[in-house]
């Protein structure tokens, strides 16, 4: 008798489960379906929303300011030696304010960067090979100054410095990095247009 008592007590406890895991298996279904169709959320807005914060798009390279009489650069230097900007192009006579950055987080010893503007035909190779023994000067070679127009300094981690001249005539100029070893990779272009 205690048996058949057991029996039908565990039975009883089985069914009693059996129906409870039904019921919530419908109850998960139709919760299911309601959101999948729709019910059960507040209606969401298809608007677009404006925001108030800043544009994280990547700016285009141009300069930040184009006038007749003048021309706004910010050109970039980081530790894998390379500049931001290839190529400028200005207008004869134009002033030219070209603010430089140095990116890059290594220490000025070993990884500094200048911009240098040369003459038109400048020997940019023998004029980078001599700069590396004028630390001093900031690798710039005094006796071949005739050869550059415009320099910065040699700049550290998260220097800046911007410098203003005056384009000079029609042609084709080259800019580079005079630190020991960059002007390989780190040179431009300077396009300079007649009026």
């Amino acid at each position: 008798m205690l048996h058949l008592i057991r029996h039908l007590t565990i039975n009883s406890i089985i069914r009693h489960m059996k129906t409870h895991a039904l019921k919530l298996f419908s109850f998960a279904v139709m919760g299911a379906m309601m959101i999948s169709c729709g019910g059960g959320e507040s209606e969401k807005s298809t608007e677009p929303v404006s925001s108030t914060e800043p544009s994280t798009e990547t700016p285009a390279e141009t300069p930040a300011e184009t006038t007749p009489e003048m021309v706004e650069f910010t050109i970039t230097g980081n530790d894998q030696m390379q500049f931001d900007l290839s190529k400028m192009e200005v207008i004869e006579g134009q002033t030219v304010r070209l603010t430089f950055k140095n990116i890059g987080t290594m220490p000025v010893e070993s990884m500094g960067h200048n911009w240098t503007l040369f003459v038109k035909d400048a020997d940019i190779s023998t004029y980078a090979t001599k700069a590396i023994d004028h630390k001093e000067d900031g690798y710039q070679v005094p006796d071949m100054m005739d050869q550059v127009l415009v320099h910065t300094r040699i700049l550290g981690p998260g220097e800046e410095e911007t410098i203003t001249f005056t384009a000079p005539e029609k042609g084709i100029y080259k800019y580079v990095c005079t630190f020991p070893g960059h002007y390989a990779l780190m040179k431009g272009t300077f396009l300079v247009k007649g009026e």
